[in-house]
């Protein structure tokens, strides 16, 4: 009788440094990472360098990366461009950052600009949780009311007030149609809560119902219009929205940190939907690497931040240290001076779809309940039968399965986050494409025995 596959012996036979190193770290590290979300049991793969698209870690294995840093490197590690403009920034400013405002923090505000034709005015933050966090604010000071409303599974960064119903269980969550607020933290003030609406995304009729029941509490509306990165909200759903918010004079803010610049080309699910929120939140690609953040949207709104046009009693608190970084900013201009070449767009996502599509016929020829979903250059893998529409409908996947599959994958040189999205960069090739469904078909035979 054949030995039962067991795949996680496979991966930790292979990263036995980054098994040892794990260790050392968690004496100076809770669980050895400096975010959760970098953590999955029994260890990570530890990291030693990177390149292009391939990443090696400390025991020299070398893998076809797609995590790329959940998605801020959409030119694979290391593009020569942006090397060679943050070199050239810290030798022409002569320092790292100035703390004085500079030039660079305006041209790239004017290139977001005329990318976003809808934008007045922006400023800048030093990530994407920075981004949303002060675009609520911005929300709650104009509309003088606090509560908020976010949709179920939609990550908008790791801070209370966003942190609730962002993983749920099937019983924690409540009724689909009417979820129920469920904190992610065990230090999620209850206030928190009373002053969050759950909403249940791509639903017209039930997110239309509840928005309006607390129309007189409720500042904002946050939502991603592509959940997750994989899970697009629909055409009708999203100009739905966009009308009642209008119609209930509710601030809408689209949160496009993972969407953004990772659309069919420049910009983000905005910019072809035809649907314009009142706030965008940016982040990820816009720093090409770095941390980096921006809330955008019409002057009406950003100037509560104004110094110059607001006294200090009417104002909104925008500040940081390092907004506006300037070796930052220069990574992220270079990187969207790459992205906006001919054909650049039309080669990731073909390349995208390519592995996408790849994976989807393994799991149809191999007879499996399973389907990579998402748009151009980010999916996920869910082992269900249909793509789901919604946080609720991902809920039915078999966890179980994906989790064989993940270190199966790992143990094969193929990066990511297990359980998470993977991301396809301008660095990836078909060889890689290749390699890849070459090792899913490997994964899969193992797994159907």
């Amino acid at each position: 009788m054949a030995e039962e596959w067991d795949p996680l012996a496979e991966y930790k036979a292979r990263t036995k440094k980054s098994g040892a190193w794990a260790e050392r770290a968690s004496r100076s590290l809770p669980g050895g990472v400096t975010g959760n979300v970098k953590f999955y049991a029994p260890y990570p793969v530890y990291a030693r360098r990177a390149k292009g698209s391939h990443l090696w870690d400390l025991d020299g294995n070398e893998y076809i990366d797609y995590l790329l840093c959940f998605g801020p490197l959409i030119l694979g590690h290391g593009h020569p461009r942006v090397l060679d403009a943050i070199r050239k920034q810290l030798e022409a400013d002569g320092t790292s950052i100035f703390g004085a405002p500079h030039q660079l923090e305006t041209t790239y505000a004017e290139r977001l600009k005329r990318i976003f034709p809808f934008v007045d005015t922006l400023r800048w933050a030093n990530s994407g949780l920075e981004a949303t966090l002060h675009a609520l604010r911005i929300a709650r000071g104009a509309k003088r009311r606090a509560k908020i409303a976010k949709f179920e599974g939609h990550y908008h960064g790791s801070y209370d007030e966003v942190l609730v119903s962002l993983s749920p269980s099937a019983k924690e969550a409540g009724p689909a149609a009417e979820p129920r607020p469920v904190p992610q933290s065990i230090s999620t003030p209850d206030h928190v809560l009373r002053e969050t609406l759950v909403l249940p995304y791509n639903d017209i009729e039930n997110t239309t119902r509840l928005l309006t029941a607390h129309k007189d509490e409720l500042a904002a509306v946050i939502v991603e219009p592509v959940q997750r990165g994989f899970i697009p909200g629909d055409r009708e759903f999203l100009k739905s929205l966009r009308e009642t918010t209008r119609d209930l004079d509710l601030v809408l803010i689209y949160d496009e940190i993972m969407s953004g610049f990772r659309m069919e080309g420049l910009g983000g699910a905005v910019t072809g939907s035809g649907v314009v929120p009142d706030l965008l939140c940016l982040g990820k690609i816009i720093g090409g690497g770095f941390p980096c953040g921006a809330f955008l949207g019409k002057r009406e709104l950003m100037d509560i931040v104004n110094p110059v046009t607001r006294s200090k009693e009417e104002r909104v608190f925008h500040g940081g240290t390092f907004n506006g970084h300037p070796t930052i900013l220069a990574a992220g201009m270079a990187t969207l001076d790459v992205l906006e070449e001919a054909g650049t767009y039309a080669s990731l996502n073909r390349i995208s779809d390519r592995l996408r599509t790849g994976l989807n016929d393994l799991f149809a020829r191999k007879q499996i309940d399973a389907v990579a979903v998402g748009l151009y250059s980010t999916f996920n893998i869910l082992f269900q039968k249909e793509p789901p529409r919604s946080y609720r409908e991902a809920l039915a996947a078999d966890a179980k399965r994906r989790q064989r599959f993940d270190y199966g994958m790992l143990a094969r040189g193929i990066h990511f986050h297990p359980d998470k999205p993977w991301y396809t960069s301008t660095a990836h090739s078909h060889g890689d494409v290749d390699r890849t469904l070459e090792a899913a078909e490997e994964v899969l035979k193992k797994m159907a025995r």
